[in-house]
């Protein structure tokens, strides 16, 4: 059964044929470009492969080539320096090349330990075909869902954030390359990705000025009234994701909404 893999198991993302190593055997990271993770990760980095020009998105797939994760999995395999990330989304298809729970990958400098990396298929010039980049929103926020990393994205872009500096350590949700540091523009990877998560539901805060870490503590002392014993640090980690799973949110997510309300009594 195609599907992400999380903690050894695959997950379906509704829509969107993922391949991983059972499936090709191209599927999987080289031992330069991934090494067994320390810590959970808490959070998705999001990437284009090219990312060097303003993005021009187009709905035609007129001209595109089959096959574009296996050329930058290839590419990956080939390149003697560390540099790959867990996931690549085309048109036609997308790539799991390692368990996102276990595995991390070289693809965000700091934030690594951290996290996960999806890179959005780019061609030439800046364009990228919608169907990318809707394949991409659909596997990261199903990814979200099994790793219990909250669905959330920054209000805008205006330069890489502070709060990156120590990797992340208070950071929850997805961001693009161009938060974490200035090695990249902010076409890496642009702002059509990020318009596709809000419409599917991500929340959106200001995460330089702590909005993210405000609304969590909210929900935090929320949750302890429910009888849950959480630190009130506004920081939704595993804990906290859990208490919102036992309250009825789906998978513990927030942004994803009630399934079913907990008794009163």
């Amino acid at each position: 059964m195609p599907g992400l893999l999380v903690n050894g198991k695959e997950i379906e993302v509704p829509y969107v044929r993922v391949l991983n190593a059972r499936d090709v055997g191209w599927a999987h990271l080289s031992r330069e470009d991934a090494i067994p993770r320390t810590r959970a990760p808490q959070m998705g980095i999001l990437h284009k492969t090219k990312a060097d020009d303003p993005e021009k998105v187009i709905d035609s797939l007129a001209g595109a080539k089959p096959d574009e994760c296996k050329i930058v999995a290839d590419y990956w395999a080939s390149d003697p320096k560390p540099s790959a990330a867990q996931l690549v989304v085309s048109w036609d298809y997308a790539v799991c090349l390692a368990d996102l729970s276990t595995w991390c990958a070289w693809d965000a400098r700091a934030a690594n330990a951290r996290s996960f990396g999806i890179e959005h298929y780019e061609e030439a010039g800046g364009l990228v075909r919608r169907q990318t980049l809707i394949s991409g929103a659909l596997i990261i926020k199903t990814a979200c869902g099994a790793l219990g990393i909250q669905y959330q994205i920054p209000t805008s872009y205006k330069a890489p954030l502070s709060r990156f500096r120590d990797g992340g350590s208070t950071l929850v949700g997805l961001f693009g390359h161009r938060d974490v540091d200035d090695t990249r523009n902010r076409w890496d990877p642009g702002d059509a990705i990020f318009s596709l998560h809000a419409s599917l539901g991500a929340e959106r805060f200001d995460f330089e000025t702590g909005e993210d870490l405000t609304a969590w503590r909210e929900r935090q002392r929320w949750l302890n009234t429910r009888g849950h014993k959480l630190v009130v640090d506004g920081i939704p980690g595993p804990m906290t994701t859990a208490a919102l799973k036992a309250e009825g949110y789906r998978d513990g997510i927030w942004a994803f909404g009630l399934v079913r309300s907990r008794p009163t009594s």
